[in-house]
């Protein structure tokens, strides 16, 4: 029955990052379908794990409702994170959370790093080139960059919640490396 768990996060988390990363959203159909998956994958070793599963889908949404309210996180990441809980169970809960908690920092680092340096710039440069000159000068490059800067920067959490997951589950069950 390890093998149908195993089978089960790695395919939503793989999912949820993909949906994620293509569409800005995780949706309802894979969260039901997780949930279904932990429920079931659960229910087969008794009603204590079932009861677990559903623990740690509570305790899970219960940690994310304050950055959920204070509009850090979408409902997509907070119930992603519940589907991850209900498979986990909530004695997995405190590693994933901190692996995640530090795969969002670096993945957040990276952001501020590649905006800093204007890696991006160069494609924004050559885009303003050609739209000055197919616009004959009518549409300025100013004008362009600030309707772009007054988009919303997104970060996939899915990813950091994939990367957490991974590495607390798989590579460091016992949290040697966390310290706890």
């Amino acid at each position: 029955m390890a093998y149908f768990q195993d089978l089960s996060i790695i395919t939503f988390l793989f999912l949820a990052v993909f949906f994620d990363l293509s569409v800005r959203k995780i949706p309802n159909w894979l969260i039901l379908g997780g949930l279904l998956a932990a429920g079931l994958v659960n229910a087969s070793h008794g009603t204590h794990a079932l009861f677990s599963s559903l623990l740690g889908f509570i305790a899970s949404i219960g940690v994310l409702l304050v950055p959920f309210a204070l509009r850090w996180l979408g409902a997509g990441d907070v119930k992603a994170f519940g589907v991850v809980g209900a498979l986990l169970g909530p004695a997995s809960l405190p590693l994933v959370a901190f692996y995640t908690a530090l795969a969002a920092g670096l993945i957040g680092i990276g952001y501020m790093v590649v905006n800093q340096l204007h890696l991006q710039g160069f494609k924004g440069m050559w885009t303003d080139f050609r739209l000055a000159i197919a616009s004959f000068g009518h549409i300025l490059p100013e004008h362009f960059r600030t309707n772009q800067a007054k988009q919303r920067h997104y970060m996939p959490w899915a990813v950091s919640l994939g990367t957490g997951t991974i590495i607390a589950y798989y590579l460091d069950p016992q949290g040697r490396w966390a310290g706890f």
